[in-house]
């Protein structure tokens, strides 16, 4: 009798443990995912997370969760923005210093440097503390160079 009380307490007790431990992984998860989310409704949400490296950590989730994942250059741009018109959101990621969601396609100004009419966009740009930005995207993420810059579509 004492023998099978033992092993009750013990598979009550693994049972909380793994039960615990995998419920606190989904949280987390959903709380990571939700940056996202509340970025693709407002951008200004990004301004709550407290993180030194906001946009590198939004990054990683946004890597995640994405469902295509594009690099943004010269020659890629004008493929990008005809394609993310098929998506819902689109953000942009430059270095770890720039983040912009693209807010109008109908709106863009021409860009010689791009070669594209680039969209109206809204985001931030870290200098020290993040500073919003609103504004045609190639005057937030700058000129084509070898910057890495890649675009997150959501549907």
């Amino acid at each position: 009798m004492k023998t099978q009380i033992k092993y009750i307490a013990a598979a009550i007790i693994l049972t909380c443990l793994f039960g615990c431990s995998s419920e606190s992984k989904q949280d987390k998860e959903g709380n990571d995912s939700a940056m996202v989310r509340n970025f693709l409704i407002d951008v200004t949400s990004l301004e709550g997370v407290e993180s030194k490296t906001p946009i590198a950590d939004f990054e990683k989730v946004a890597r995640a969760t994405a469902d295509k994942i594009m690099d943004v250059t010269q020659s890629t741009i004008n493929e990008l923005i005809t394609e993310s018109a098929n998506y819902k959101k689109c953000i942009i990621i430059a270095g770890d210093h720039t983040v912009v969601k693209i807010e109008d396609f109908s709106d863009c100004q021409k860009s010689t440097s791009w070669g594209a009419c680039m969209p109206y966009a809204e985001g931030y740009i870290k200098k020290g503390d993040l500073v919003i930005q609103k504004d045609f995207m190639n005057n937030i993420i700058g000129r084509p160079d070898n910057q890495k810059r890649t675009a997150y579509l959501f549907k």
